[in-house]
Formats: C-alpha cells, structure tokens, sequence
C-alpha cells in the first residue's frame, strides 16, 4: 500500500499531538542539576531544579557557565556528559554545570519526547528563578546533545531573557523534522549546529544561525562502523561524533576548520577552497553565518586544523 505524503503528514501530526499532551511519565523531582566545585569529575554538588538559591551560591560570577543538557537513554554518568564535563575542567574557566533528567527519557523515544517538553518547563522556571535572583543571563551557553537541544529550544522559546548562545550538537531529528517546535536560529542570539547523524539520529534541516557539516554531516562518520545493529552503540557513532567533535574543539580551539560552502557537491569538487573559513566548536565566532564544511580524521584527535578546509 502507497502512502502520499499529505497521509504520512497526518498520521505524523497525530501522533505528535498524542505524545506532547499528557503528563510526564515519571517524577520531575527526578531532575537534578549538578554543578561541578573542583578540578575533577568527583567534585561536584547536586541541586534539585527547585533549590536555586543554594546553586547560585556555588557560582563564580566572574565566569561564564555552560549548562549541558544530555540526549535520549542518557543520564550523569554517560560517556557524553563525562567527556565534555572533563574538556571544560581542564580549561578552568568556567562554571560546568549538567543537568541529569535520565529517568524521563530512559523509556521509549516518544515517551522521552512528550517528557521532554515537559523537563522544558521545568527548568525555563528554574532559570527564570535564577536571574531573578541575580545571575548573569549574558554569560549563560548551554550546550545540548540531540533530544537535549530540543530541550534547549524550548528553553530559549520560553525564558524571559534572550539566551547568548545555545549550541545544538546533532539535534534530534525523528519526530522533529517534519514538525515544529524544534531547535531554530530564533531560540538564542546565537545558535550554532554541529550535524554528524542528518536524516538518521540527527535533523536534516538547516536550523542554526550557523550549521556545520563534517565529512558532509552524514553517516557513515570517518571510523563508525558500516554494518551497525540498530540502536546498538556502534549505531550510534556517527550520532555521537558531535559532542566528540566539540569536546576536543574545548581543547584545541582551532582544531576544526572549515569552510563557507553553498553545498556539499561544491565543497567536495573543490569549488570553495578559497571561501571564508569558520572555526567550529567552542571557538565558533558570533558573527558566523550559512552552511560550514570540514573534513575530519576517523580517530582522536579528529581536528585537522587547515588540512580540514579541503579534501
């Protein structure tokens, strides 16, 4: 049986409809926010989203602060969060704070999504509560991997302050590429998108201020696994090469190079060798713009600086 795509919408719409509405299918009490205090991953303290006065006392108000939001089946202890929480301490200059919302999405991937929005809620309260309360919005970036940067869009659509900066790193695409709310350029001042997974795990829409696009943006990434079981980790690679990508960007600023590019056909032919070229990661400019393509190594360290701009 064919189906048109006006059906294939509908059914879409439907059942976006039945996920968003509903209560959460576990307790928002579960939600904590860990704020790093030391130079190690074991120095930390947890603040329930409702304890905002006791967060804001562990802030260094000379210091920017990054909130990082994890994706589905995630939760504190996850590779993901590990990694980029250790980038950020090795660099010492910043309040590291990550958000562990792991028993609202550790079911299944609609059940996460209808959570999702309502994990957005909560914390767009808890946020507000904060600057209120004193914190410096300016100096706010939250950096978001997959279903956590719907999470971040979200929060950006509903604060009331404008977001500095939110960087989607392979936002989720299933269920978000055919419908909106979804991550936008509209949701900060500036939003920057690292897309590693397009189509698959990721969106395949262009929705940053600026969008990056290593090795093209799609699977297979250089060094994942052609022949993956689905949902198993080596499925995950290409996904998961976004918040890899940006952690050791923390650490090297200018490891990944690329360039301005209407397409990937014109990157690959060599037709934008002499474009602008755009820092991708932590070092992302404010003022970047449009499409940015790279290529990267298949292992650590995957940066390859100006080799990166061109093939």
């Amino acid at each position: 049986m064919m189906i048109h795509t006006s059906q294939l919408f509908v059914i879409t719409i439907t059942i976006y409809a039945a996920i968003i509405d509903g209560a959460p299918s576990a307790n928002l009490e579960s939600i904590f926010l860990r704020i790093y205090v030391g130079t190690t991953m074991d120095e930390y303290v947890d603040y329930s989203l409702k304890n905002t006065d006791a967060l804001l006392s562990r802030i260094n108000s000379s210091k920017p602060t990054v909130l990082y939001i994890h994706g589905y089946m995630e939760h504190i202890g996850k590779d993901s969060i590990r990694t980029i929480v250790q980038a950020y301490l090795k660099r010492n200059d910043h309040n590291i704070i990550a958000m562990d919302y792991g028993k609202l999405v550790s079911d299944s991937y609609m059940t996460a999504v209808k959570n999702a929005f309502h994990v957005a809620a909560a914390l767009t309260v808890t946020l507000d509560k904060m600057v209120g309360s004193g914190f410096n919005s300016e100096k706010l970036h939250i950096v978001a991997h997959s279903l956590g940067s719907q999470v971040a869009g979200y929060l950006g659509r509903s604060v009331n302050f404008q977001i500095p900066r939110i960087t989607g790193l392979d936002p989720a695409g299933p269920l978000f590429n055919y419908l909106e709310p979804h991550l936008t350029s509209s949701d900060a001042r500036f939003v920057d998108i690292i897309h590693t997974d397009l189509g698959f795990y990721g969106i395949m829409k262009i929705i940053g201020t600026v969008d990056f696009y290593p090795n093209g943006g799609r699977r297979v990434q250089p060094g994942c696994p052609l022949n993956a079981t689905i949902y198993s980790k080596e499925d995950f690679c290409s996904h998961h090469r976004s918040w890899r990508f940006y952690a050791e960007s923390l650490i090297d600023e200018t490891a990944f190079l690329g360039v301005e590019c209407p397409s990937l056909y014109h990157f690959y032919s060599g037709k934008c060798n002499n474009n602008t070229q755009i820092i991708m990661g932590y070092g992302t400019p404010s003022n970047a713009q449009r499409n940015i393509y790279l290529v990267t190594a298949d292992q650590s360290p995957f940066g390859l600086h100006e080799k990166g701009t061109h093939l």
